[in-house]
């Protein structure tokens, strides 16, 4: 199934938003027609549970002084490596002509092509950055390596996103999606079961373990003596011929 099928889930989406939001604008007229002003007399034990509140609220806020935020709050050198990834991605997945595979083929492939050309520019010592937020610096081997692999979980995230979506698809490829809102009633639980089941998490979660499993035979195979480049690819295909029934969900999923 191509990824254009993703339209459908974002009119399915849509629909429930304009569902929300048709009761939300019910509620608010009933608020206009029956909202009266109203006195209200506070305690002094409530006000002081406001004003303790209030200050708790102050305490925990979430505000950052931009001045102090250092490399590692904004991570730029993660970004860095993700923006890479992602553009090298969209020169080889095109056109929505590809499954659930093809895209960890993928995430795989530019992360081997990353690791290689980081190890290569620091073998004459720190690689010299700019970052718009951070400013000039040096980065040791570690320390990029250290952001490479933010960027692969980041690249994990959007392949379980990818997977959603085409889940999503399959779920309300029929146009009829009353199911849905009406789930939970006896009458329909054996014509909705089955859609409700390809929801399941498993199929994500043994997609982003291959990842992982391949990630790390592939460091592995980096640090040993002969490596060659392309590697990552063939580890790839080996531990996915070892979940069978991940790539029998795959052909479901896609067909």
């Amino acid at each position: 199934m191509s990824v254009n099928g993703i339209g459908s889930n974002y009119c399915y989406m849509g629909a429930v938003a304009n569902h929300v939001q048709e009761k939300a604008s019910e509620t608010n007229a009933g608020r206009k027609v029956m909202g009266q002003p109203v006195n209200l007399s506070i305690s002094d034990e409530g006000r002081n549970m406001l004003r303790e509140m209030a200050n708790k609220f102050e305490s925990d806020s979430d505000y950052v002084n931009a001045r102090e935020l250092t490399i590692q709050d904004t991570n730029e050198v993660a970004w860095e490596h993700y923006t890479a990834m992602r553009g090298i991605s969209s020169q080889t997945l095109k056109d929505g002509n590809y499954n659930v595979e093809d895209v960890m083929k993928s995430i795989m492939d530019t992360y081997e092509a990353r690791y290689y050309e980081i190890v290569k520019e620091h073998e004459n010592g720190d690689r010299e950055v700019s970052y718009e937020l951070t400013g000039k610096r040096s980065l040791t081997l570690e320390e990029d390596l250290a952001g490479l692999d933010e960027a692969f979980k980041m690249r994990l995230a959007n392949l379980e996103g990818y997977i959603t979506c085409q889940q999503t698809n399959k779920a309300f490829e029929n146009p009829d999606s009353s199911w849905f809102f009406n789930r939970s009633d006896p009458q329909n639980e054996g014509k909705t079961q089955d859609r409700i089941q390809i929801f399941n998490t498993e199929y994500r979660d043994s997609a982003v373990s291959i990842m992982e499993q391949t990630r790390e035979k592939f460091l592995a195979a980096f640090k040993s003596f002969g490596y060659k480049k392309g590697t990552a690819i063939g580890i790839f295909a080996d531990v996915l011929n070892e979940h069978t029934s991940f790539v029998a969900n795959t052909q479901k999923l896609f067909k």
